[in-house]
């Protein structure tokens, strides 16, 4: 079965247009989503804002709960991961860029999503599969008559898009929060208002722009630096790279790592009473086991002003598909590998992925005002997750 409906397109911008009715599709795109990437839904909640229990009498509400809920699991249980969508959203086609020789499709652009209502919730829908898809490449001369068509629709176009749901988060890293559901264009059309259409995207396969290899705690570096070497050898790259390093040791003998390997460990925060610290320098602390293996790395810098977005995309080439993304205070949090629950005296109980970054505004800045620009402090922080795991 095919689902087709109009919704609007959601942004990277905070407001976003949700469809006002909810309906059987939505939930169907919800429950696909739920059943592939086990993010537990709350089925007794659900099933206790229906319709079929809000009009049950006081006495038989607890009755009308179970069956409901028992009603939506075997949804869940029946859901097919695999299932074809097909969706219409309302999009729009840029103005000729005269250097790329190209337009591009809005939807397309990172940051972009689809907004979805199913059981009382906001879910974001974000496609896998767009680097194809967003240009479209014209020469300067088709491409005049096309932008007179293009104005005439006032760059607005119908985009009909075949999908399947495949994951969770945009690997892109653009749209941040829960519930991101991340699927795979099977095509797409751009379609006027009589529906015509207009141009039909060109869209890889998932599969042919995945990277070739998962992601790698162990092989992954963060300003060249990785876990699970053994203490010495990270110390004389450090001395060599960032400089000379301290050997610290906890004071209150709990905390699971034997010590910390820092060079200029405070020197990219703010703090009452000193002075500010400048944009260049690097900070690194690297936490160590008993047996002298470094276990964790957390590496700073403080940066002149430059735009979140340059720091996504460089990211994203460097390290591939986002795992995780999320606003953060004044800045933007992206995630790389299996979650972890790392518990280190620095950041405790915190949740966060094996590679961690942080795009954020310098908060002394903030704090104080001005006309000028903020600077921007960069955070890589990598842990050993299968050794955090066990501990």
């Amino acid at each position: 079965m095919r689902i087709t409906r109009v919704i609007v397109l959601g942004l990277l911008a905070v407001t976003a247009y949700y469809a006002q009715n909810e309906d059987a599709e939505n939930q169907a795109i919800a429950l696909a989503y739920h059943k592939l990437t086990g993010d537990p839904l709350d089925l007794q909640t659900v099933a206790q804002s229906s319709t079929a229990v809000r009009n049950a009498s006081s006495f038989d509400r607890p009755d009308a709960v179970k069956t409901e809920t028992a009603r939506l699991q075997a949804q869940l249980n029946a859901s097919d991961a695999g299932r074809e969508f097909v969706m219409r959203v309302n999009d729009s086609i840029s103005e000729y860029d005269h250097d790329r020789g190209e337009f591009y499709v809005v939807l397309f652009r990172p940051g972009y999503f689809v907004p979805i209502q199913a059981f009382r919730q906001q879910y974001q829908l974000v496609f896998a599969n767009v680097e194809g898809a967003r240009a479209i490449p014209m020469p300067k001369e088709e491409a005049r008559s096309f932008d007179l068509q293009l104005q005439k629709l006032s760059r607005h176009v119908t985009n009909e898009i075949h999908f399947r749901v495949v994951g969770k988060g945009d690997p892109a890293g653009g749209v941040t929060g829960d519930r991101v559901i991340r699927a795979e264009i099977l095509s797409s059309r751009l379609l006027d208002t009589n529906g015509n259409v207009v141009f039909l995207p060109k869209v890889a396969p998932l599969a042919a722009s995945a990277p070739a290899t998962p992601f790698d705690v162990l092989k992954a570096d963060v300003a060249g630096f990785r876990v699970g070497v053994k203490v010495k050898d990270l110390e004389a790259t450090l001395a060599r790279t960032a400089g000379k390093p301290q050997r610290v040791t906890p004071k209150n003998g709990v905390d699971k790592f034997s010590g910390t390997l820092e060079v200029n460990s405070m020197g990219c925060s703010s703090y009452i009473g000193r002075r500010r610290p400048e944009p260049g320098p690097i900070c690194v602390t690297a936490y160590f086991d008993k047996d002298e293996i470094v276990r964790a790395i957390r590496v700073e810098r403080l940066f002149p002003w430059f735009d979140s977005e340059i720091f996504r995309k460089s990211l994203t080439q460097k390290y591939g598909a986002v795992a995780s993304a999320r606003n953060s205070g004044n800045g933007l949090e992206l995630g790389w590998g299996p979650d972890v629950n790392e518990t280190n005296h620095t950041e405790r109980n915190y949740f966060h992925s094996a590679l961690r970054a942080q795009y954020s505004a310098d908060e002394d800045f903030m704090s104080r005002g001005g006309n000028s620009l903020p600077r921007i402090k960069v955070m890589l922080h990598l842990v050993d997750a299968q050794w955090a795991s066990q501990h």
